[in-house]
């Protein structure tokens, strides 16, 4: 009798999670509770393999690349994969939720971080200080940004360059992933484009150079399908490091700044 009811037990979890498993991905995404990972605390990824993650890939390329998910979402018809990964920041550890969203025919629809910032760890560097505003993916400004997100200009360009010209290869897909996942929002009404430099050189040359790649990062996104009357670009220069680094301009404190060195995108759409 007690391993009837066991087995009753788990046919009824099973089918719920089923049930759960087959409903639609929403936009803006929602993500469990961080408790429920199994394996508790997550996982450390691959980061080359995190980064092969892209839209058009199937259900087991997705898990020969990260795994299978850690929400038991694994059943049959499911089209959301949620992640808890861990990656190193110093002697510190930190903890991010990823999700994958499939379409209908099981394909990779769109990926999205609960967290913006950790999405700079899968560009191989570490995410924003705790202390610059960051927007949730699943919690839209007052503004209607539903999304926002930065990409390191030293894998989209070429040291001190601008131009579409010196778009980098890991460039190219860094902002293909961008125009992905700016179509994955209906109803876009505004595309922000800010660029941003590290504090090194003059004033000037950063306020010309953040512009210069704000409007380059346009012209991709406009020539791959982003039409260009929402899309707004300006140039921050050095003015809003998210770094805390040394004096100096040794190679530590370049590689210190990177972080610095970057392009962010908001989105404002429909919620």
């Amino acid at each position: 009798m007690k391993k009837t009811s066991i087995a009753v037990s788990l046919v009824a979890v099973m089918a719920g999670a089923l049930l759960q498993g087959c409903a639609s991905p929403h936009n803006p995404p929602r993500f469990p509770d961080q408790q429920s990972a199994s394996p508790a605390g997550g996982t450390f990824v691959n980061v080359a393999n995190l980064r092969n993650v892209a839209v058009g890939l199937n259900k087991d390329q997705v898990r020969d690349l990260i795994g299978p998910p850690h929400f038991n979402e694994w059943f049959v018809g499911n089209h959301v994969w949620n992640y808890l990964f861990d990656f190193r920041r110093g002697s510190e550890t930190v903890s991010c939720q990823y999700q994958v969203q499939f379409d209908s025919h099981m394909n990779v629809s769109g990926t999205y971080w609960r967290d913006p910032s950790c999405a700079a760890f899968a560009q191989g560097a570490e995410p924003v200080a705790a202390d610059m505003p960051v927007v949730p993916v699943d919690a839209a400004h007052k503004d209607g940004t539903v999304d926002e997100f930065s990409l390191q200009t030293d894998a989209l360009f070429a040291f001190g360059k601008s131009d579409i010209g010196a778009l980098q290869p890991e460039g190219r897909k860094a902002l293909d992933g961008a125009v992905a996942r700016i179509g994955q929002h209906q109803g876009v009404s505004e595309v922000t484009v800010v660029g941003h430099t590290d504090r090194i050189g003059s004033a000037a040359l950063n306020q010309r150079l953040s512009l210069a790649r704000a409007n380059t990062v346009r012209d991709y996104l406009v020539a791959h399908g982003i039409s260009a009357s929402v899309i707004r670009t300006e140039g921050m220069g050095a003015s809003q490091p998210v770094t805390h680094c040394p004096a100096g301009e040794s190679g530590e404190v370049i590689a210190c700044l990177k972080p610095d060195r970057r392009v962010t995108i908001g989105v404002a759409a429909q919620r």
